[in-house]
């Protein structure tokens, strides 16, 4: 048994289908199909139930899931354990990303500030798919990656929110009715087509947008997913046939410059979605340099919620930084008469 039978395993546990692991891992599916069937061999139990479409894990699979993931993590740390040992690997910060969007300028300052704060740091950067980017932070092949989050606190990673990228309304036909109005209720789309992005395009945020809309009254009747080619176009919205979730920074161009496409705020509570740096926990030095950098430079998203802190001086609020549209929010909500009257 080696290291490499139980990554395609924890693929095909993860993926839950042999097909679906092929593409993640880049091998053939008849190999894979072969390297899971020999360790099914060797171990003498069945890993996996096959069904009419895709898989699920025995009993057996599922306690030796845990113990391959325990072992591809220990291997992991071996490998992360030798590098720091090295001048070289101590004085490197491996940094991966995502897809950033209309933040990509942002993160490129970031990361010039870091540079002229820490030069003897050599910083190497890969992008890679948001997928990919935690399974190489678990492998510890990367030290911090930045990636779009729909949750938090982030389950089994440190992280630190650098922007608030909540969604606050709608990208509408510039000519439909709902244009015409200030706002609009996220109800009065029911019937309308939801232009939303592929599901491998920011793995979970399609469930939890799905839940969020249902949550503020929306249950999508047609829905389109965005071309691969062209996951940012809004083609689709100018032509009349679609509409589309959008954060500020998304709607700002339609504001005033487009009589295609226009921006409309939803009156119900923002989704919440940020932009974050993620690592695993225990992080290294320079780790926490590439954070202190992110807070001088006013990256830093802060917690809605202030009821346990200390009062601050004034020098201390001067230098917070300014509502972001998921604390306004929160904040403008009405409290319980019985928070009231604590």
């Amino acid at each position: 048994m080696e290291l490499r039978h139980l990554r395609y395993f924890v693929a095909v546990a993860e993926e839950l289908g042999f097909a679906r692991a092929a593409r993640r891992l880049h091998v053939a599916q008849p190999a894979l199909s072969k390297q899971i069937h020999d360790l099914e061999a060797e171990l003498g139990v069945a890993l996996f139930a096959r069904l009419p479409r895709g898989v699920r894990l025995t009993r057996a699979g599922e306690a030796f899931l845990t113990e391959a993931r325990n072992t591809l993590d220990g291997a992991a740390r071996a490998v992360v354990s030798a590098r720091t040992a090295s001048e070289y690997r101590a004085s490197t910060l491996h940094f991966a990303h995502g897809e950033l969007s209309l933040y990509a300028t942002t993160i490129e300052g970031l990361l010039a500030t870091f540079r002229d704060a820490y030069p003897e740091v050599q910083l190497q950067v890969s992008s890679e798919t948001d997928a990919e980017v935690y399974r190489a932070l678990r492998e510890r092949t990367v030290d911090v990656a930045i990636v779009f989050l729909a949750r938090w606190p982030v389950a089994g990673f440190g992280a630190h929110r650098l922007i608030d990228c909540a969604t606050t309304g709608v990208l509408l036909p510039a000519s439909h009715p709902l244009a015409a109005k200030p706002s609009v209720r996220l109800p009065e789309l029911q019937t309308l087509t939801w232009l939303q992005s592929a599901s491998q395009r920011w793995p979970g945020f399609l469930q939890v947008f799905e839940e969020a809309l249902q949550d503020r009254g929306l249950l999508p009747q047609r829905r389109r997913e965005r071309s691969k080619d062209a996951p940012s176009h809004n083609l689709l919205i100018a032509a009349g046939e679609a509409w589309a979730l959008a954060s500020e920074a998304v709607a700002a161009p339609y504001r005033t410059g487009s009589h295609a496409i226009v921006y409309r705020p939803f009156v119900e509570p923002p989704i919440p979605c940020w932009l974050a740096l993620v690592w695993l926990p225990e992080a290294s030095a320079a780790v926490q340099q590439l954070i202190d950098a992110a807070r001088r430079s006013g990256l830093a998203v802060e917690d809605a919620d202030d009821s346990a802190r200390p009062p601050e001086t004034g020098e201390a609020l001067a230098r917070r930084p300014p509502p972001t549209p998921t604390t306004r929010a929160r904040a403008a909500r009405p409290r319980s008469p019985k928070a009231r009257t604590r």
